[in-house]
């Protein structure tokens, strides 16, 4: 998931042997073997990958690592430091929109000689310098980096694909196998090591101090919940003759929503056309930021450091008036979100050779040549599915992404990768009521149309019955 990282000049390497034993009996070496689903042929998994990635202990004998070490995995072992044996591990809770993981060993002789590092009170300040410790690619033994902190800012998590979260980017080298390796500052856990940027020197990530404490704090009830989302999509508001527009008197602060998303918590508490003035008595800036710890921060960091099962206060300009709503956080979940995927198997409908799937980031990544007009129709319902209403009616888009040729299927090609409207006069909302569809026919004909099409797919109903064994055991698909 890393992507490799020139080392950076102003990093420095320092020897582990200097290190004290606290640290050294603390800090682990991961090795993962690892099977990602193809999603191309949806019943069958990619060829088995292996990979190496660092974790570290905390109170309690918790090993914290990232989740992008230990997704998709089939087989764990840990190492310690300057110990040969290898011990079995298994994923505890694995967050994959916040890219942090902990994983369990069974065997109580793994924690002898082993220390618990602390985490520290407060994210580090720009330029203090932290250390950097794991195992990257290069070599066996543990490696220890220092730099400075150059940066504390918002980045996509790469894991996740769209998840943005607070980062703080440092000058260490951060490379392939660091992953998850704690980032030190005067003997405590200020970050973890997660990501870097191939085309950027000197830029390296860590995950920081309030992301590390907020998964921690979500576990502790035996699940992971995930982020609560207010959905609220707001524009800056430096222009006077908007905020004159929109009735506000001060000349300074607020930000005006122009969009409420139906799965976040703000719906039916915040309208379009609100201007947000405070988020738990934070006043919010005509950027949409917050002053937040000494550091300029968005203001959805306050949501982004509370539970599904908290409450935020804001302050609202509405209609003239100056509103104090209290919103609790317990959105529903978003079947439009499109996070990358791990860990689950695709859901697919193959009828008649053709294959239909669910909608997903998997989906749209796939290096598919075939009908780039559609597929940049699927580019456009992943994107606009809430905010043009294209969710109405239906809890996902059913996808047909290939043909398996055969003679029931002939001429189907022209229809891979649209989004199914009906079959059979079924309404497809989902993709059960496409199988629903297929099984409850008794006509003597198929009948699939597609959106942004009139163009209709018709197959032989009998024929489908006839080949579904031949199909099947031709293209050595399970018969579920």
């Amino acid at each position: 998931m890393l992507t490799l990282l020139v080392l950076p000049f102003s990093a420095q390497v320092l020897s582990a042997e200097s290190l004290p034993d606290a640290l050294r009996g603390a800090v682990l070496k991961v090795h993962v073997t690892r099977q990602r689903w193809d999603y191309s042929l949806p019943w069958q998994r990619q060829p088995p990958q292996r990979g190496t990635g660092s974790a570290f202990i905390i109170s309690g004998r918790r090993i914290l690592t990232n989740a992008h070490v230990v997704s998709d995995a089939r087989h764990i072992l840990v190492q310690k430091d300057r110990d040969p044996r290898l011990y079995t591990a298994r994923v505890g809770f694995s967050a994959n929109d916040c890219d942090l993981a902990t994983l369990i060993i069974d065997d109580p002789a793994f924690f002898e000689d082993t220390t618990e590092l602390a985490l520290a009170d407060s994210m580090p300040e720009l330029n203090e310098t932290v250390t950097v410790l794991g195992y990257p690619m290069g070599g066996n033994l543990l490696s220890v980096t220092r730099g400075v902190v150059s940066r504390i800012d918002y980045a996509v998590y790469s894991h996740s694909g769209m998840d943005k979260h607070l980062v703080i980017q440092v000058d260490a080298a951060i490379n392939p196998g660091n992953s998850g390796g704690p980032v030190m500052k005067d003997g405590q856990v200020t970050g973890l090591a997660f990501q870097g940027l191939l085309w950027g020197d000197n830029i390296g990530y860590a995950i920081p101090l309030p992301v590390i404490k907020r998964f921690l704090a979500d576990i502790e009830s035996g699940t992971y919940d995930g982020y609560p989302e207010l959905g609220l999509w707001h524009m800056e508001l430096r222009n006077d003759a908007m905020r004159s527009a929109l009735g506000i008197e001060n000349k300074n602060g607020g930000v005006a929503v122009y969009y409420v998303d139906p799965f976040g918590a703000g719906h039916g508490e915040i309208r379009p056309g609100d201007v947000l003035l405070a988020i738990n008595g934070y006043p919010i800036d005509d950027d949409g930021t917050i002053l937040k710890e000494g550091n300029r921060m968005m203001l959805e960091e306050v949501v982004e450091r509370m539970l599904r099962s908290d409450s935020i206060t804001m302050q609202v300009f509405r209609d003239g008036s100056l509103l104090e709503l209290t919103i609790p956080l317990d959105s529903p979940p978003d079947p439009f979100l499109y996070r990358n995927s791990y860990d689950t198997a695709p859901r697919f409908n193959i009828t008649g050779g053709l294959i239909f799937q669910t909608l997903s980031r998997e989906i749209l990544n796939l290096r598919d040549r075939s009908q780039p007009a559609h597929r940049a129709l699927l580019a456009y319902y992943a994107q606009y599915v809430k905010p043009h209403g294209l969710y109405s009616n239906r809890t996902e888009f059913v996808v047909m992404t290939g043909r398996l040729p055969h003679t029931v299927n002939a001429y189907a090609d022209g229809f891979i990768n649209l989004v199914v409207e009906s079959v059979n006069n079924v309404t497809v909302d989902s993709l059960p009521r496409l199988s629903q569809a297929f099984q409850e026919n008794a006509g003597p004909y198929h009948v699939i149309k597609f959106l942004d099409t009139d163009d209709m797919l018709v197959l032989d109903a009998a024929l489908v019955t006839e080949s579904k064994q031949h199909i099947i055991e031709s293209y050595g698909i399970p018969d579920n």
